[in-house]
């Protein structure tokens, strides 16, 4: 929680309200099922990798998350910031070592 003289009623920004509610597994799911419905909505894959930086702090450090993973430190950074576009293999890497797996249902096709 932050304490400081800017902050005297000791109110949580955003950021810490979401990763504190992320390191839960069950708000994560349906955090990374919001971001990947909007990503097949509208197609806008920087905002959906952008979106995997808070999942990745809530479950600790860039830098132990990137050696977990395999990937430099820097790389990810670049990708969270639209400098990189990581092939696809590398956006599976990062979901599966966040914990979950990709599932694929039939859509319904009079809709």
């Amino acid at each position: 929680m932050t304490n400081n003289k800017d902050n005297p009623l000791n109110l949580r920004t955003f950021n810490e309200f979401l990763l504190e509610n992320l390191q839960d597994p069950e708000n994560a799911k349906g955090y990374l099922e919001e971001c990947f419905n909007e990503y097949m909505e509208d197609g806008n894959l920087e905002l959906f990798l952008h979106c995997l930086k808070p999942l990745i702090q809530s479950q600790g450090s860039i830098s132990d998350f990137a050696k977990k993973v395999g990937l430099n430190r820097t790389y990810l950074y670049k990708i969270f910031n639209n400098k990189i576009k990581p092939e696809f293999n590398t956006v599976m890497k990062i979901i599966k070592a966040l914990g979950f797996e990709i599932s694929f249902n039939v859509k319904n096709k009079s809709a």
